[in-house]
């Protein structure tokens, strides 16, 4: 275990029990996490850098060529990290994004800037007014908050004769509905610790964990798969931002903002909304197994004296390399034992059955 990480981990630590806001935007770890990050964050082995319980959002993604040396809107997740931390997630970031044409596509429409529309770290409650102007409303409400105004639906899109083509949409400024579940980030003392924490993860379902390349620390991403990242609607391209216009024409006056154009229906919307709310319940879910995995295997033999930290055996135990090799010496004595007594017992029966071949013949012999 080196200095570096139990410097890092007590920089975090402070910084979590601190009454100081942290770098998200919420400025505090979500309440539904915090047993987890508690119980992770107590082992000697590990420390989480940043967390979100899970969320529904809507995200406007950013083409203002203007703000490219911004980068895309703070993250509405916790990060108790150091900004060395914060650095070096974006590399490894930068790094997956580089594997894919389309990841490279959509990270370069990010990196100029973007805007959340709506945030839910909770399940969305429906309305409880039924009708379907008041219920078209709402969604529409709630998914594109302080930009509900400029939004229009698909169907006043068509008669308006916006082009609807599909082209046209790839190529334009979109919005996307997001569920994102929870998601953990921790750096481990060791290489072996972050597999086996990586090897508990994925077997309670976080099938998109892993350990993310660096060269300055150990460090993993614990996801699964319960996502949706869908989009749902655009700017028609080559319509200019209110910011544009009004800089150009040198006025001074404000010009309206362009309109968003729904590519889906307000029912596919609320689809979308009640998918989301059943994957939160799974996610939940998830997230207790997981915390019940961690405290039964992986925390259960944790100490903070120092000690070496134990490996997996045979039967998914923890043990370090003394204990397991007096747990062999131990099975090897106990294998001793039971063959001798196997032995024993079978020499005995020979005994017994060889006296007793012997002693029929001197019974006939008496009988005649």
């Amino acid at each position: 275990m080196s200095d570096g990480f139990l410097s890092r981990k007590k920089a975090i630590l402070i910084a979590l029990n601190s009454d100081t806001p942290d770098k998200s935007p919420k400025g505090y770890v979500d309440e539904p996490l915090l047993p987890l990050i508690i119980l992770i964050n107590n082992h000697k082995d590990y420390v989480t850098t940043s967390s979100c319980s899970g969320r529904i959002c809507t995200y406007l993604e950013g083409m203002d060529e203007s703000s490219s040396s911004t980068s895309s809107p703070q993250d509405d997740r916790n990060d108790s990290s150091t900004q060395e931390l914060d650095d070096d997630a974006t590399q490894v970031s930068k790094g997956y994004e580089e594997n894919t044409s389309l990841a490279a596509v959509e990270a370069a429409k990010r990196a100029k800037g973007g805007q959340w529309l709506y945030v839910s770290h909770d399940p969305v409650d429906f309305p409880t007014e039924r009708g379907r102007d008041l219920e078209k409303q709402w969604i529409i409400n709630t998914l594109f908050g302080p930009e509900a105004h400029r939004v229009v639906t698909m169907e006043e899109s068509i008669l308006s004769g916006v082009d609807t083509q599909t082209e046209v949409m790839t190529k334009s400024q979109l919005v996307y509905f997001k569920f994102e579940p929870m998601i953990l980030h921790i750096e481990a003392a060791t290489p072996m610790a972050a597999k086996s924490f990586l090897n508990h993860s994925l077997f309670s379902g976080y099938r998109n964990s892993g350990i993310l390349p660096s060269a300055k620390r150990t460090m993993l991403a614990i996801r699964s798969t319960l996502k949706i990242d869908a989009p749902v609607a655009y700017i028609p391209t080559g319509v200019p931002s209110s910011s544009t216009t009004t800089a150009a024409s040198g006025t001074g006056a404000e010009t309206p903002d362009p309109k968003i154009h729904l590519m889906v229906s307000l029912q596919y919307l609320r689809m979308l909304i009640e998918l989301s709310n059943d994957k939160f319940r799974m996610n939940v879910a998830q997230m207790s197994r997981f915390e019940q995995r961690l405290k039964e295997h992986l925390l259960q033999n944790d100490s903070t004296d120092g000690s070496e930290k134990k490996k997996m055996g045979d039967q998914g135990e923890w043990e370090d390399k003394e204990a397991r090799k007096e747990r062999k010496r131990k099975e090897g004595l106990e294998k001793q034992e039971l063959a001798a007594k196997v032995k024993a017992e079978a020499e005995a029966r020979h005994a017994a059955e060889q006296q007793n071949s012997e002693a029929q013949p001197d019974a006939t012999a008496t009988q005649q």
